[in-house]
């Protein structure tokens, strides 16, 4: 029997909405995930960046304001292991009464590098100003950063704004093509403001932050100095588009900091860039484009012959090197060596004019071309703002009116007398200006001459050699060996001379602190270092005197700075034989920062301990050196950790704990392996004190 089949029912449409509304779902899900994962790696450390200016907490008379590394780390996403540093810096907020706050935001040259901070611009600046204003406390707080273009340095002064200043200086323009955000630099953010804002938001997304830090390797940079690194572009042809940006993104930034200042009614100082004209060849190499093979052949011929004349006829190597101008007219390197003629002929003027067309035509533009000083030039006009003119003033103080060794260590670093003669334009530049900034008539002629700053300042041949050798090290970077070779011989020459002067003991310390790992961005001092030296030769005189030195060469709240005012302490102690109650007193005050690091997370390492307990042995308080030791010992190794036993058996001993004292010793001897010999003086220590106090019928 057939049956009849049921006919078959239709689903029922989907409702135009729903099905939009499903769509739209789907269509969002993507960004809804992603906006999950944000928000959890965001809780999970990610996002954001860490402040240059940071509350550390609370010390007598306000907050500790910290000038913090990691600020200026969040600008390298493309070297995170290898970036440039700022110096730490330490002030209060609320600023103090009677408190006159200074600012200098820039690049390495505005940091001081490659002096040490006691002898930077900052320092000079900081000294000559409270000779003037000695009814005020000067506080210049130098912000500058290696390695950083403009708009970080907008980002920095943007916080430093927050903190009360009372002028902000302004120099920066070298680093737009290499430095980070800069347009030819591994950490480049475009070459637009307008990019290098959007770059600068989108790393700040946890996702890319996460992506970025467990992905890319930077294993390519091992062994590169920072110059090497942050190099991405290494040819810039003369008419590239990229010098224009360069000098277009210098200008909107520098323009907006000074916005900025003068919406908080902050003073400012725009400085234009000195740079080494006369004493170095262009970094980059030259690219001949259009000639013949005949032409170019020529034109070889003749920059090799001008050249070769250079130092035995200068007449001839101008007129051979204008030949061979005519034939490449954007040659670098030949504009450079013609200026070198001319200057030797005495044509100043015209050498000047030829050094900056080679500057300018640099492949490698690592000096601020005209086109950025000009920027800077047009930036420092806006109200509020005052020029001060270091290129023109560094070539008023240079032979012929043309940037040399005198006055700059390599490229773009001025040297010591650099150092104080932008100090010396700071000041005058304040002659000109209204209000609680000037410095009048009067004030003005209370400042000394800089050479007696210099050595108020702590210059010594240590630090002076150790610049030497910065700068050895730099020169023997591939392409400024190449192309500046006299560079490095200048510097090794004088590194040699100065090492073949010290004894062998002196030489080892010295060979220490060249092979030393950069902590932070920076070495640890070589005064301190040689001061340990001329301690263990009971030197005591010599070493206070580099101890002090060392101080300043390193911020307060550090480990360092405690190691050095420790030492400084002891060595005065073996000099009178006991400390004087002021002596005491700053031991204390020492004492008290280690404790603030302490508290606040700041010491990993174990020698802020040591030296609480050390400081506290200085002022006769053993028993409360105790516990600081003993904790010190839990994180120490080596020599170091031998050195806090020593300390802790001091303690020991001094308060009867001679149980205490021989276990330890007893400890060390048993395994320490190569130190073991010092924990068994230790106890022939005990051994002696136990004879001494036994009875007399024993």
């Amino acid at each position: 029997m057939k049956t009849r089949s049921e006919p078959s029912q239709s689903a029922a449409p989907v409702p135009t909405r729903t099905r939009l509304l499903l769509a739209g779902t789907l269509a969002m899900l993507p960004l809804l995930l992603l906006l999950a994962a944000e928000g959890i790696l965001r809780l999970a450390g990610y996002g954001g960046y860490d402040r240059l200016l940071r509350i550390a907490g609370d010390v007598a008379g306000g907050k500790l304001v910290i000038s913090d590394q990691a600020g200026a780390i969040s600008y390298f996403f493309a070297n995170r292991t290898r970036p440039g540093y700022n110096d730490q810096y330490n002030f209060l907020t609320p600023k103090p009464k009677g408190v006159f706050r200074i600012f200098i935001v820039g690049e390495s040259a505005a940091k001081g590098y490659p002096q040490p901070r006691n002898l930077a611009s900052s320092a000079f600046l900081e000294k000559m100003l409270a000779d003037a204003w000695p009814e005020r406390k000067v506080e210049v707080i130098n912000l500058g950063t290696t390695a950083v273009a403009s708009f970080p340095v907008l980002g920095m002064l943007t916080e430093a704004l927050d903190f009360e200043p009372d002028l902000v200086i302004i120099h920066t323009g070298h680093n737009e093509f290499f430095g980070a955000y800069g347009v030819s630099s591994i950490s480049r953010g475009g070459t637009s403001i307008l990019r290098l804002k959007a770059t600068r938001w989108v790393r700040s997304l946890a996702l890319v932050q996460f992506v970025s830090r467990h992905w890319n390797s930077e294993d390519a940079l091992k062994g590169k100095t920072l110059m090497e690194i942050m190099a991405a572009q290494t040819y810039t042809a003369p008419d590239s588009p990229l010098r224009n940006a360069a000098a277009r993104n210098l200008g909107s930034n520098i323009a907006e900091m000074l916005s900025r200042c003068r919406a908080r009614g902050v003073p400012a100082i725009v400085c234009t860039m000195p740079c080494n004209e006369r004493s170095l060849s262009p970094v980059g190499e030259d690219r001949l484009v259009g000639p013949t093979a005949h032409q170019e052949s020529q034109f070889s011929n003749l920059l090799e012959s001008g050249a070769s004349k250079l130092v035995g006829d200068p007449q001839m190597a101008a007129d051979t090197l204008s030949k061979s101008i005519a034939l490449a007219p954007k040659h670098a390197r030949s504009h450079f060596l013609y200026g070198r003629a001319l200057y030797d002929l005495g044509r100043t003027n015209q050498a000047l004019s030829e050094f900056i067309a080679a500057r300018d035509l640099d492949s490698m533009p690592w000096r601020a071309t005209t086109l950025q000083q000009q920027a800077i030039r047009a930036a420092a006009k806006q109200p509020g703002a005052a020029l001060c003119d270091l290129e023109n003033i560094f070539r008023a103080q240079s032979p012929g009116g043309c940037i040399g060794w005198e006055l700059m260590d390599d490229h773009v670093h001025p040297t010591l007398r650099g150092q104080a003669l932008m100090a010396e334009s700071f000041v005058q530049t304040l002659r000109s200006l209204p209000g609680d900034v000037a410095v009048s008539d009067t004030q003005f002629k209370r400042i000394r001459p800089w050479s007696e700053y210099s050595l108020q300042l702590g210059d010594n041949p240590y630090d002076r050699y150790a610049v030497d050798y910065t700068m050895f090290v730099l020169f023997n970077v591939g392409f400024m060996r190449d192309r500046n070779p006299d560079g490095l011989q200048r510097f090794a020459q004088r590194a040699a001379s100065f090492e073949s002067s010290l004894h062998p003991e002196l030489k080892t310390v010295i060979n220490e602190w060249k092979t030393e790992t950069p902590h932070a961005g920076g070495k640890r001092p070589i005064t301190g270092m040689v001061a340990r030296q001329f301690m263990r030769e009971k030197r005591y005189e010599e070493a206070l005197n580099l101890f002090q030195i060392a101080q300043t060469s390193v911020p307060q709240y550090t480990s360092w700075h405690m190691e050095y005012v420790y030492f400084a302490l002891a060595c005065r102690e073996k000099l009178a034989g006991k400390l004087t109650d002021s002596e005491k007193k700053l031991a204390l005050d020492e004492i008290d920062q280690g404790k603030f690091l302490l508290a606040h997370g700041f010491s990993q390492t174990g020698l802020t301990e040591r030296y609480i307990g050390r400081l506290y042995q200085l002022r006769a308080e053993f028993r409360e050196a105790i516990p600081y030791l003993n904790a010190s010992r839990q994180k120490l190794s080596g020599f170091d950790l031998v050195a806090a036993d020593e300390a802790l058996f001091t303690s020991f001993m001094e308060t009867g704990q001679e149980a205490e004292a021989r276990k330890l010793a007893e400890n060390g001897a048993a395994h320490s392996g190569q130190y073991a010999g010092f924990y068994k003086q230790m106890l022939a220590i005990l051994e002696r004190q136990t004879r001494t106090n036994r009875p007399a019928d024993f």
